[in-house]
């Protein structure tokens, strides 16, 4: 049921993100470069994985409504589970869904863009897919905390606030921790490997904002 019920408070955020990235899929498709359409659903992608961030508490509304047209949250908060493991459930589904939505777009993308198969080699894509998965895991958990404490559309503006925050400051950092670099100079494309360091820097980065929104949970009275 608590599967179900994230699905449906998910799935037209996916389809709505899914058009738009078809769309800038389609105005790249005569571009002759690989650059402009990764950097495209790069960008499409991170607000895809913020958008369905929840916080398994307050109800997400499909479309962004507000609470009073379409939320649940005491419905939810009234389910014979705990709050942790609504918090838990919320996450994994927003990270599948984001997981899925990239593995199909890099399938997309490998297909139509032949400059994108000139540029590198299957292996070295393949890398750049996972590198862009777990990196996608600061942003879906950026939301998953801020939500747990404000009410759409802020949630939404302080997660993308907060990954934006996270690149300056990494970037002004060492590189080993420069998550931009990990689609840069550091990209697989490049390097042939994974940016383990960068990569690091996400992960923990998500990890501290689910164990801050798992704090959140406990505590707070909704």
């Amino acid at each position: 049921m608590l599967l179900m019920k994230a699905w449906m408070e998910t799935r037209w955020r996916i389809v709505g993100v899914a058009v738009y990235l078809l769309i800038a899929l389609a105005l790249n498709y005569r571009n002759p470069a690989s650059t402009g359409v990764l950097t495209t659903a790069w960008f499409m992608l991170i607000f895809l994985a913020i958008l369905v961030g929840g916080s398994g508490v307050n109800s997400q509304a499909p479309l962004g409504l507000s609470e009073g047209i379409a939320g649940s949250t005491q419905f939810t908060i009234s389910l014979p589970v705990s709050r942790l493991r609504l918090l838990a459930i919320r996450t994994a589904v927003g990270l599948v869904e984001t997981a899925a939505v990239t593995a199909l777009t890099a399938v997309l993308i490998w297909a139509l863009f032949p400059a994108a198969r000139g540029a590198t080699t299957p292996g070295d894509f393949a890398r750049l897919v996972l590198t862009t998965i777990l990196f996608l895991t600061a942003p879906c958990c950026a939301h998953v905390f801020f939500s747990t404490w404000s009410e759409e559309p802020f949630s939404v503006a302080y997660a993308g606030g907060s990954v934006i925050l996270l690149l300056l400051v990494s970037h002004r950092l060492t590189p080993g921790v420069d998550i931009i670099r990990a689609f840069g100079d550091a990209s697989p494309i490049q390097t042939h490997q994974f940016p383990w360091s960068q990569l690091a820097t996400s992960v923990i980065a998500a990890a501290i904002l689910l164990l801050a929104a798992g704090l959140v949970v406990r505590r707070r009275e909704y």
